[in-house]
């Protein structure tokens, strides 16, 4: 008879601790389900510069809903298809950090400088601009924030997992960052108002921290593996053979397939890592960067393609084997400069672009190309002024695709009564609406839920002065997904207090 493993067991060697993946032996998944100790998860995955307007082109009228067959993913959000029963829109939520007067003196939530600021409150719901003021401390120079919600639900975690959370991104080319500290257009993860958790663009360091073994001589082991060429799997192959032992024939051939994976995974991290620049760390920085401080697709053998693949890859991996429970995942900076060459014809033709091989879409150069939404309704919506430009588009349609593969890699993994996405939280969302640097109205997809969020819908609350906020989502999800007893959350310069968003509730 085979013996049952903890849940902790791990493949061991040299400086690395690799964890198992799900196995029969672990333990049977029904007394795990009803032991309630299916993991719950925060995924959340940022994109800059707003949406096209194709991303409401589905949206149901100012304070419906739509669900079942009645509810259409919109072109951008295409690749999301095979899971839509899983997946849930939500439409018209502003973010009122800041409200200006306008001279009809209605209040919105625009802002400018936008960009960094409306990066900085995505996941925090405050002004960073106005903490610095309180605090008497230069804008172009200050990083203040407050705590994010991925961090305040990461605390509640502590020490479940061997990573408490973990911050990844593609971005690798800085783009302009409105005369604000680089904290706040290249960082999601806040863990203290002063503490900006700087987001991991190079997949070798992720590697390296999922299959460490967090012990002090870790990297210096790893660099001799590396330099001997071998693979972390050569480190923990004794561990290896004595766990076959012990388990089933079947838990032997997932084990196999599973280090084949991290094998292949670790190649590619490796490729990619050789033609990929660590971002600086998170500080005022006095003057715009230059081309010289990142790389464009194509440059110096980059592959932004192969790169979104291997982190969505790594993500995948830290998820399965219970190496972290919290991840921020942000698409590229905000206002970036990035040229998205690698985009194939699949996505540019989904949205309308005719296929140029290897045509140049720039990023922020394409989010202020042609495109204006009223703030004006008709019909229950927004009144289009003029339709986006297909360059904006398509590099929205790559985004969403590279996000909507993530999502499928974890609904493919059995967890419990589900999947690894059911019992994950999945955030797809921007810091600002479209063309026009608007901070209400943001695009936001949620995907699995741990079964209390509702799915296979779209939510549009009212429009612009009567909406509802983005601090109220977070708030909504920390107290119902996570259980955690927060009586607040963000600011709203209005004075509104934080209420619930009962309406995405299963």
């Amino acid at each position: 008879m085979k013996t049952i493993l903890s849940r902790r067991t791990v493949l061991r060697g040299a400086g690395v601790a690799l964890s198992l993946p799900w196995l029969e032996a672990l333990a049977p998944r029904f007394a795990r389900a009803a032991a309630g100790s299916i993991p719950r998860r925060l995924l959340i995955c940022a994109f800059p510069n707003g949406a096209p307007h194709d991303w409401w082109s589905t949206a149901p009228a100012f304070g419906t809903s739509v669900s079942g067959d009645a509810f259409k993913l919109p072109n951008v959000l295409a690749p999301f298809q095979p899971i839509k029963h899983k997946v849930m829109m939500v439409s018209r939520l502003g973010n009122y950090t800041w409200s200006h007067v306008r001279p009809d003196e209605t209040q919105t939530p625009s802002v400018e400088p936008s960009h960094a600021r409306c990066m900085s409150a995505v996941t925090t719901c405050i002004d960073a601009d106005e903490v610095a003021r309180k605090a008497n401390l230069p804008l172009d120079s200050a990083v203040r924030s407050t705590t994010s919600v991925d961090q305040l639900i990461a605390q509640t975690l502590q020490g479940q997992t061997g990573l408490n959370s973990m911050q990844t991104g593609l971005g690798v080319k800085p783009g302009f960052f409105d005369y604000r500290s680089y904290a706040y257009n290249q960082v999601l993860s806040w863990k203290s108002p002063t503490e900006p958790l700087k987001r991991n663009v190079n997949p070798r360091v992720i590697f390296d921290a999922l299959v460490g073994s967090g012990n002090a001589q870790t990297p210096a082991e790893l660099a001799r593996l590396k330099a001997r060429e071998k693979s972390v799997l050569d480190a923990v192959r004794e561990d290896t053979n004595r766990i076959k032992k012990r388990v089933s024939s079947r838990d032997q051939q997932v084990l196999d397939q599973y280090l084949t994976t991290v094998r292949s995974l670790e190649l590619a991290a490796e490729q990619v890592s050789a033609t990929c620049r660590t971002l600086p760390a998170p500080n005022a920085v006095p003057e715009p960067p230059g081309p010289q401080q990142g790389l464009s697709q194509g440059q110096d053998g980059y592959d932004h393609e192969l790169h979104a693949d291997v982190m969505n890859d790594l993500i995948t991996l830290a998820f399965e084997c219970d190496r972290t429970r919290v991840v921020t995942h942000l698409l590229d900076d905000a206002r970036s400069e990035f040229e998205y060459r690698n985009i194939p014809a699949s996505d540019r033709t989904r949205v309308g672009l005719t296929y140029n091989a290897g045509a140049s879409l720039h990023y922020h150069g394409s989010q202020h190309g042609e495109g204006e939404l009223a703030d004006t309704t008709e019909n229950g919506q927004y009144k289009i002024v003029r339709p986006s430009n297909r360059d904006f588009a398509a590099i929205n349609a790559w985004m969403g695709r590279k996000v909507a593969e993530l999502a499928l890699k974890l609904d493919a993994i059995p967890e419990g009564d589900g999947t690894v996405l059911d019992h994950t939280t999945l955030v797809f969302l921007s810091e600002m609406r479209t063309h026009d640097h608007d901070a209400f109205d943001l695009p936001i997809l949620i995907a699995g839920g741990n079964g209390i969020l509702k799915r296979n819908t779209h939510i549009a609350y009212n429009s612009v002065g009567n909406d509802r906020q983005l601090r109220d989502m977070w708030y909504t999800l920390m107290r119902h997904v996570f259980g955690m007893p927060v009586t607040s959350f963000g600011e709203d310069t209005r004075g509104v207090a934080n209420a619930e968003l009962t309406e995405i509730l299963a």
